[in-house]
């Protein structure tokens, strides 16, 4: 089975938990950046309302007409600004004053003025003091507050200085009646700054956290889940190109869920079939067995040559390396590479003496007819052509097409081999069997010429290890 350490279905899953992470991640990001200027803002309009509570608490609205008539700082005023100094530095405001604003322009008529903060080099305006102010964004929160009646109203600014907010509530008389607005400017840059330091650090923190779940996710994920499932599909995969032996590793699976119950029901269904493939199997290869034994016992003198041949042929597809069902099946075609026979005249067949041309051109039609006979079975590859191309030669000598070298199917020429080395070892009509040094000398002889060299060479070890010459008919069993 091939390993991977990550496979398609996981990479998805990472890209899956990825995208969610992202997302998670940015609604985090999102939802700290909402919470961080949320408290700011709450901070900051207690800070406001607290202010405006102490400097209301000093002003006297009603005295703002007298300040208007005559421009004249008296002890009061005095004691007011002093106030709203200490709140300058208290709160660590650049500006803070209390004016009027005439309608429609808002044009401001200052009463008190001071932007002694430490931030600004401004200098306070003088009592009565008269600005047109223009800034659009600035001008709309005033009018909240005189005309909707806004108790807290806020404007953001940016300048060189950096950001700042100013914050205005209105202040009334003694009647209820608006009569002034009390401002306050803070330097907010620190807080800008601050807000950024906070949300890098959210976004590392964020990917970090994020990397180290999705890596663990996926691990787990392609332990617990995608490692078993591939597991069961190897094996399923494996069963059914081979057929072979159910795998014991599906019983490892120990998941303790439905996967680990899949994995069982699997290794019950291979066993199952593999009882019933070997039973058919079986079948098949006793009623090939019994037909190869009729075919043999239509020549006198081939008794048990088809079985041996296919002994051989498969000893010789198990040394290539071939599959357990490869080698069964070479066997199977093997058996019946002589099923062809079945046409020819008996008196051909046995006949003790030389074959006539036409004779021989007669005992050739058996591997076409043969191929003709098992054309129609499929469910044993190569069958027919174990029939059809087990007399050709390497050297394209051979019939019944004369094909040549590679041209000739495979099978064909596992099978020339294993029935040139048999015919060699058998007694025939014609002659008696050889002994095996000779036979084993005319297959070398015939490497390259009559045999494939890699099949042959394999034929000629079988030989080299067959010490007591047991590869050969038994005359004693005859």
């Amino acid at each position: 089975m091939t390993k991977k350490a990550f496979p398609v279905i996981t990479k998805r899953v990472i890209l899956f938990i990825g995208v969610a992470g992202f997302v998670l991640c940015s609604l985090v990001i999102a939802a700290s950046y909402w919470a961080f200027n949320r408290q700011f803002r709450e901070q900051y309009d207690a800070s406001i309302r607290e202010i405006a509570a102490t400097a209301r608490a000093s002003l006297n609205p009603d005295d703002f007409a007298k300040y208007r008539a005559n421009p004249v700082p008296d002890k009061a005023h005095k004691e007011v600004l002093k106030l709203l100094q200490r709140l300058v530095d208290q709160f660590d405001l650049n500006v803070i004053y209390v004016s009027e604003v005439e309608a429609p322009d808002y044009r401001h008529i200052f009463y008190f003025y001071d932007p002694v903060g430490k931030r600004t080099n401004w200098k306070p305006y003088p009592l009565g003091y008269e600005e047109d102010y223009y800034e659009e964004g600035y001008n709309k929160t005033t009018r909240r507050v005189y005309e909707e009646g806004a108790e807290l109203v806020r404007h953001t600014i940016k300048s060189r200085s950096g950001s700042h907010i100013t914050a205005q509530v209105p202040v009334y008389n003694s009647k209820g009646k608006i009569v002034a607005l009390l401002g306050a400017q803070k330097n907010v840059q620190e807080f800008v700054d601050a807000r950024k330091d906070f949300v890098r650090n959210v976004i590392v923190l964020a990917l970090i956290f994020g990397a180290i779940f999705v890596t663990a996710f996926a691990v787990y994920f392609n332990f617990r889940f995608i490692k078993p499932i591939l597991q069961i599909t190897n094996e399923t995969n494996r069963f059914a190109n081979t057929n072979e032996n159910p795998n014991d590793s599906l019983l490892d699976i120990k998941n303790k869920d439905e996967l680990e119950s899949l994995a069982i029901s699997v290794y019950k269904m291979e066993n199952v079939v593999c009882n019933n493939i070997t039973a058919l199997t079986r079948m098949t290869i006793e009623t090939a067995e019994a037909l190869a034994s009729a075919i043999d016992a239509k020549d006198a003198y081939t008794h048990g040559h088809s079985t041996r041949v296919a002994e051989y042929a498969r000893e010789i597809a198990r040394r290539l390396g071939k599959t357990e069902t490869a080698c069964r099946n070479i066997y199977l075609a093997a058996l019946l590479h002589d099923v062809g026979k079945i046409g020819i005249p008996n008196e051909i067949i046995n006949k003790r003496g030389k074959l006539t041309p036409e004779e021989y051109d007669s005992v050739k039609q058996h591997s076409v007819i043969g191929a003709q006979i098992l054309s129609n079975i499929t469910q044993i590859p190569h069958i027919a052509d174990g029939a059809y191309y087990h007399h050709e030669r390497y050297d394209g000598k051979g019939y019944p097409v004369g094909l040549a070298g590679k041209k000739i199917p495979e099978i064909g020429r596992i099978i020339a081999v294993a029935d040139a080395y048999d015919a060699m070892t058998s007694n025939r009509s014609y002659r008696s069997q050889l002994p095996q040094d000779v036979a084993r000398k005319e297959i070398g002889q015939g490497i390259g010429l009559q045999f494939d060299p890699d099949f042959a060479r394999i034929m000629l070890k079988m030989i080299d290890e067959d010490k007591d010459f047991k590869m050969r008919e038994q005359l004693d069993s005859l």
